[in-house]
């Protein structure tokens, strides 16, 4: 009988200790495989994700929208901010004529720039094209063609023919204060068709221009 009693009490003491060990062996897995779990979504993680309340800075270009001249049309994506003297903080903007444009979807025929600071016009610069009609601007950039440490204006345009179009480009200097062209100089870059042909001839023939 005491054999008995000794054999069974032996048995539930081993089935318990196995109960425990592999209760506490899954409770070891788990937890690695939690902090598995944790480390793979760090990873995933984005290095530079913004806050949920950070502030999406607007584009550079919003402060020169929605400008307005009498009897124009604003061209938006012939206008562009400017952060060079002598109009840091201004805005330079293309506007076409309502006059000769057939729709606001037309090309910007009559194409004139204008310099705007605070939503005003405060500097038309002059004639691109020489007082030809129907012309219009293709492709505005902004460089210092001189190195004298200000900044010129490159304009590649065109002009309607009987059938079709051709090149009528011209280049702005900045004299410090204001934008001077030379219609002279600019009818020897009217075989040109794009704003960067017009740099790295201005590049070689700088006399003409300066």
């Amino acid at each position: 009988m005491k054999f008995t009693f000794l054999t069974v009490l032996l048995s539930l003491t081993l089935f318990a200790s196995g109960c425990f060990k592999a209760s506490t062996g899954d409770a070891s897995n788990g937890a690695q495989a939690g902090a598995g779990n944790a480390n793979t979504a760090s990873q995933n993680k984005p290095v530079n994700a913004a806050p949920a309340n950070a502030v999406v800075a607007k584009p550079a270009g919003d402060k020169c929208n929605n400008l307005k001249l009498s009897g124009k049309n604003f061209i938006a994506k012939q206008s562009f901010p400017i952060d060079f003297e002598p109009f840091p903080g201004g805005c330079f903007a293309t506007f076409g004529s309502k006059e000769d444009m057939l729709d606001e979807k037309d090309v910007p025929r009559g194409s004139t720039f204008h310099i705007f600071k605070g939503g005003k016009s405060v500097l038309e610069l002059p004639d691109a094209f020489d007082g030809q009609a129907a012309c219009w601007v293709e492709a505005v950039s902004f460089k210092d063609l001189n190195g004298d440490g200000k900044t010129d204006i490159i304009m590649a345009g065109s002009c309607l023919a009987a059938k079709d179009s051709y090149p009528s480009n011209a280049v702005y200097v900045n004299n410090g204060s204001r934008f001077t062209t030379d219609a002279e100089a600019n009818s020897k870059l009217n075989e040109l068709k794009s704003a960067k042909a017009i740099e790295d001839y201005v590049s070689s023939h700088m006399k003409s221009f300066f």
